[in-house]
């Protein structure tokens, strides 16, 4: 290989190329001959960056299937995180505080019907919602 990449590297570019291709959750990711030509790198990295995304969550794999985009909201990375990243309990607090101020910021919306509510934001909320709640799931667990 003409370039030696960190695999913090690799990993952002896989997600890149998860971007650019527009891979979507459940879909097949390309192969690793793929991924080690295309980021110029060896085997042995890219399937050292595939095993981190797939310890993180982020993908899975099947033997003899392939390996595939995984449904964030589905694994365990936010207890993890809350678990061992926030820790003390003013950032407990905090990502409580959020939490709340997004809630309140939807039932404001929906209560208030002169205001149009685009789709994308009620996505986009929800999203952030889910999330918050997950942390704050953690702490309680």
């Amino acid at each position: 290989m003409t370039e030696r990449k960190g695999l913090e590297n690799i990993v952002e570019e896989i997600h890149n190329l998860i971007e650019s291709e527009n891979i979507q959750v459940g879909d097949k990711l390309p192969s690793e001959r793929y991924l080690k030509e295309k980021l110029n790198v060896s085997r042995q990295s890219v399937r050292e960056a595939l095993r981190a995304l797939e310890l993180l969550g982020i993908i899975y794999v099947r033997r003899g299937e392939g390996t595939f985009l995984a449904d964030v909201d589905s694994h365990q990375l936010f207890q993890l995180i809350g678990k061992y990243l926030i820790r003390t309990e003013r950032q407990q607090k905090e990502i409580i505080e959020i939490k709340q101020m997004i809630e309140a910021y939807v039932k404001s919306k929906h209560d208030d019907d002169s205001m149009d509510v685009e789709a994308d934001d009620n996505q986009i909320m929800k999203k952030i919602y889910v999330l918050l709640d997950k942390y704050s799931q953690a702490f309680k667990s």
